[in-house]
Order: structure tokens, then sequence, then C-alpha cells
């Protein structure tokens, strides 16, 4: 059995003690964006800052060692798997070994190679076994649901979309009465102006187990976004799975954005966070905490949402390297 998570009294002062330890002093070569981001997953770890952030350090070298020099788990990603097993109490050696036997059957299942979204689909689909190997049925049961999402939108669904269809697959609903739902969703928000694309598919996955009737939580998702537009937020399609994330908790928008907002303020005063996308993905994850939105299936969207912002700031890492490396070779080219 997995332990019980540790709820903190104050979700904001918890998570500044830990990351004092586990984010290394700021670096021209390192930032710690990804070290930061990935720490948010041990504020309901168990144990004592300091022992958290060294049990976190050690996870993260352990995953490293155990994927090879081409291992998803080379990559930075690492910090986020990392963070999730140490809450869990879970042994890196567990996962890897666990990681190369469902990446076998997802292949066997011929799904697509998915980079650092198959690892955390992955990491999503044992954390539901209870310390248990995942079935094969479990995979088998995530590949029908990948095909049916992707009959429907053929050029949105893609391998992005694995941990969102892991989250789904965990009801006992049919796979089209879901995928109806969702897609409803979808439309609704595309028709209040939204952005079509496959940040808008994940939110409308968010959004499907919200406690709200579908049509009140497309209203709370635009009153959320359109709230921390007001307040001077320059918001876009990067931030749709965390305003999904918000629409679960029970509190008017006009309170969860002045928390959001204190809470940024407070992160970027007394942490190493730096910038505003930064502050408010973390702040979002703390207001979440402190707003007690505690249930099992807001928790998981929650978790999802902090390990896809985490893949999504490596891509856009990686992607500024290849940019700044074409330029480069542009620009030699030319002067040559």
């Amino acid at each position: 059995m997995q332990p019980t998570p540790f709820i903190p009294e104050d979700p904001l002062e918890r998570f500044a003690q830990i990351e004092s330890f586990a984010v290394p002093p700021r670096k021209w070569w390192r930032d710690g964006m990804i070290q930061r981001l990935s720490c948010m997953g041990l504020v309901t770890a168990r144990g004592e800052p300091e022992e958290i952030a060294s049990r976190f350090e050690h996870t993260a070298d352990e995953l490293k060692r155990s994927a090879g020099w081409f291992g998803a788990l080379n990559s930075s990603v690492r910090f986020a798997v990392a963070a999730t097993l140490v809450r869990r109490e879970q042994s890196a050696g567990s996962f890897a070994v666990e990681l190369d036997r469902v990446q076998r059957m997802m292949r066997e299942e011929r799904l697509p190679r998915g980079g650092m979204r198959e690892v955390v689909a992955i990491l999503l689909l044992s954390g539901a076994q209870q310390d248990k190997e995942t079935p094969r049925s479990s995979v088998e049961h995530l590949g029908g649901f990948f095909r049916a999402m992707k009959s429907r939108k053929r050029m949105l669904t893609g391998v992005d979309d694995y941990p969102a269809c892991v989250l789904l697959c965990r009801t006992d609903v049919e796979a089209e009465a879901i995928l109806d739902r969702v897609d409803g969703l979808y439309d609704g928000l595309r028709k209040a102006g939204f952005w079509r694309g496959n940040a808008l598919q994940t939110a409308s996955h968010f959004l499907y187990f919200c406690p709200l009737e579908d049509e009140l939580a497309a209203a709370c998702f635009a009153d959320l976004f359109g709230e921390f537009k007001r307040a001077g937020l320059r918001m876009n399609q990067r931030d749709y799975a965390l305003v999904a994330t918000l629409a679960f908790l029970d509190v008017t928008p006009e309170r969860i954005v002045e928390c959001v907002l204190d809470h940024r303020l407070e992160l970027l005063a007394h942490t190493g966070a730096r910038g505003k996308e930064e502050g408010f993905r973390l702040a979002v994850m703390t207001a979440f905490q402190e707003l007690a939105a505690h249930g099992e299936q807001s928790t998981w969207a929650a978790d999802t949402s902090r390990l896809l912002g985490v893949v999504d700031l490596i891509a856009a890492q990686q992607a500024a390297v290849v940019v700044a490396a074409t330029s480069a070779s542009a620009g030699a080219a030319a002067s040559s």
C-alpha cells in the first residue's frame, strides 16, 4: 500500500522549506526551474524537509544510472519521476524495472513510442496498482482507449495524450461515453473562444473529472482564465491545464485568483522562482493545496498537470537549444 499523503497546514511554507534543500543554488548554466517544479510533488511527502530533499536527489541519481545513454530517464524528466517516487516511498530500481516491462507491453500493443510522455503515463499507471505490477489488461485498455480517441481526432491525438488516457481509463465508463463528454467539453471551450489544439484537449480531459456539470465546469474554466487576464497576467495555451486543475476547487474564481497571485508574490520573493511562468505554475499548485481539493480525482489531475508541466518545460528548453544552434549555424554560413 502507498503511504497516506501528508497534508501540510501551510503548503507554501512547506514547499519553500523543501526547495531550499532540494534545488542547487542558481548558476549561469542551470536555473533549477525543472527541479523546482518537480519539488512541488514533494509537498505531501512524509518526513523532514532536509531528509525528503536527500531522498529526492538520491532517487533522481538512481534513475539516471538506470536509464543508460539514450533512455528517457537520462533527461531532466527524472526529477519529476523522482519526486513522485519519493512521495510514494517507492525505489528507483523497482520503477525502472516496471518502466521497462510496461514499455515492452506497449510495443506489443503497437502503441507508438512516446518519450517523456510515455514515462509519465507509466508512472501514473504504476501508481494505480498499489505496489503491484501493472497488468497486461491495463495496457490493453490504454491501447484501446488511445485508438478510440485517435479515431475521433486523428490529427490532434498523439503520444502527448498518453498521460490523460491513463487518467480517463481509471473510470469504469465505456470509452465512447467518456469521449462524447470530452468532445463536448472541447467544443464548448472552442465556442467560448479558446484556441484549438492539444493543450485545449488536455484541459477537456481534466475537466471530465470536475465535480461540476460539464457546462458549469467549462464556464468555471472560462471565468478563471478571464479573471487571471483581468488581473494582468498574460495567459496562453500553456496555462490551460493549470486553469482546468483549479476548476476542481469549490471556491469562487475571485478567491482562487487572489490566492494564486498572493502565493506567486511570496514564491518570487522567498524561493528561487524567477519570472511569471515559473511563479505562476508553482503558485497554482500551492494554492490548489491550500484551498483543499484533496479528493482522489482532483489529486490525480493536479499530479498529472504538474508532471506535464515539467515535460513541457523540458521540451521548450530543448527546442530553444535547437533554434539557437540553427541560428548560430546559419550565421556562421552567412559570414563565410
